[in-house]
């Protein structure tokens, strides 16, 4: 095989903190070589170099044998050297129509006028390429996490790169979609496209990679062929320790009721759903994209209005008519995408901590230096990792930015939580740690969780009892320890 790319000796530093230490990286034709490390171990800066979102500042980079300037290398380059990126976080328009986003960097124009016909036949074919189906009309800020994820690949593999960048491709899509994209990574190596794979769920890495380069610190630890390569030791080159994994071991202190919900339902979304959640409990709740597990939690929090249905917190009939009435209550949200809708990016981790808890404040009485201790002992107790407590949240990792949300919302003392997707894009390390944060809660026998997941193992692991959605409704309640992931999956295929 070719050698498409090679990263020498590269340095990189933000604000006099070394991210990137003598980092090197290479990449043949037709190979998928994952790149793999916990949050902040440098993967995404390296790959913004390679990209040319950032500057390096030592080392250098060949693609295809010809060395860049780095002086003068940015995205436009990079893209003209065949390099195309698909970015964790999405790099989408969201009051721009699917085949507008598709076609932004080349419309079809006529006489000065944009050819909307063409530009909806070339985001059919787009999309074929990928064999999802969307309706090129549609907002895209009315497409789920799924959708635009979905929408994003289809967007590079029309670029007709040479090396493309994979950064979580598949931290927010189902079974169906993973096996959608596998098939396509396939096809793209036989083409001889190098595909630079960054992934946490550590299951994939046999089935697509051919090599794998494993970051620490910002520094190489090692780099070896999958073939032959035990997980456990991928674990342990990550983290440089063993990793205990969270099983479920404990019991329930009560079964007394909680939250009840009775004939919750959305028009043409939710399906006069009934459930309740316990006292001390960790209910899991799973189902494919578009089943209605993300809706239900936005019901549930006040964001999208109920046509029926009727809630009883703790005895009481309660009525949710907005967020700041949820929080009130005590309620709280960890959305599915964290940057969008749980995080102020451009503001530091004390006011992102303390966001909630002035928001419950009915007194103006609140002084800047109980501020800083709310965020100072939050950032000790959940291991935050930053730089400073100003330090802006944009600049975190993914699971030290999952760690503020989650701060956020302990300092406000909420008793329910509801957890939607909260280990995506998060690493094995951090993901143990949340965890053990979901525990800790309802260790308090008066406060519960809904825990809602596409992972399927994550919710026979950590859960007390599951839910199971297809298409608006529950289709199964089951005991975890009396299930397995293949009947949990055979649920959540339900049709009718």
């Amino acid at each position: 095989m070719s050698n498409l790319l090679s990263m020498q000796n590269i340095h990189k530093a933000f604000f006099g903190v070394k991210v990137l230490k003598n980092v090197n990286f290479d990449l043949s034709a037709g190979e998928v070589h994952i790149l793999l490390g916990e949050n902040g171990a440098g993967k995404s800066t390296l790959i913004k170099i390679l990209s040319g979102a950032y500057r390096l500042d030592l080392g250098d980079i060949l693609i295809e044998g010809q060395k860049i300037d780095p002086t003068s290398y940015n995205p436009k380059k990079a893209s003209e050297h065949g390099i195309v990126t698909i970015y964790q976080n999405f790099h989408l328009i969201p009051h721009l129509s699917v085949a507008e986003n598709i076609s932004l960097s080349d419309f079809a124009v006529r006489r000065g006028v944009i050819a909307w016909k063409e530009v909806y036949a070339r985001a059919q074919e787009v999309l074929a390429t990928i064999r999802f189906a969307m309706d090129p009309k549609r907002k895209v800020q009315d497409l789920s996490v799924a959708e635009k994820q979905m929408l994003e690949i289809a967007i590079a593999l029309s670029k007709h790169a040479k090396i493309l960048i994979m950064d979580e491709p598949t931290a927010a899509i189902s079974k169906q979609e993973i096996e959608l994209l596998f098939a396509l990574i396939h096809e793209l190596k036989q083409q001889g496209i190098g595909i630079i794979y960054i992934s946490h769920k550590l299951e994939e890495i046999k089935q697509i990679g051919d090599r794998i380069t494993i970051l620490r610190d910002g520094m190489n630890v090692e780099t070896l062929d999958v073939e032959g390569i035990e997980l456990n030791q991928i674990v342990s080159l990550m983290t440089g320790h063993e990793i205990r994994r969270t099983t479920r071991s404990r019991e329930m202190a009560t079964r007394d009721p909680f939250f009840e919900f009775r004939h919750i339902t959305i028009h043409n979304v939710l399906h006069d759903l009934n459930f309740t959640v316990h006292k001390g409990e960790i209910l899991g709740l799973t189902g494919l994209v578009g089943s209605g597990k993300t809706e239900l939690a936005r019901a549930i929090f006040g964001i999208d209005p109920l046509h029926a249905g009727e809630m009883t917190l703790d005895k009481s009939d309660v009525r949710i008519q907005s967020p700041k009435h949820a929080i009130q209550m005590g309620i709280g949200y960890l959305p599915e995408d964290r940057d969008v809708d749980g995080l102020c990016l451009n503001m530091g981790v004390k006011e992102n901590i303390s966001l909630v808890f002035l928001a419950k404040l009915r007194s103006a009485l609140f002084s800047n230096r109980k501020e800083k201790q709310l965020a100072n002992n939050s950032i000790q107790h959940l291991r935050i990792k930053a730089a400073s407590m100003s330090q802006y949240v944009k600049y975190l990792s993914g699971g030290n930015k999952q760690k503020v949300v989650f701060a956020k919302w302990l300092s406000a003392e909420c008793q329910f939580l509801i957890l939607d997707e909260p280990t995506i894009g998060i690493d094995v390390g951090a993901r143990e740690e949340i965890y053990e944060l979901i525990h800790q809660f309802v260790r308090e026998t008066q406060k519960a969780i809904l825990f809602i997941s596409s992972d399927i193992q994550e919710i026979l692991n950590i859960s007390d009892r599951i839910l199971v959605m297809a298409q608006g409704k529950f289709v199964a309640e089951l005991n975890p320890k009396e299930t397995t992931k293949q009947r949990v999956m055979e649920y959540c295929l339900t049709t009718h």
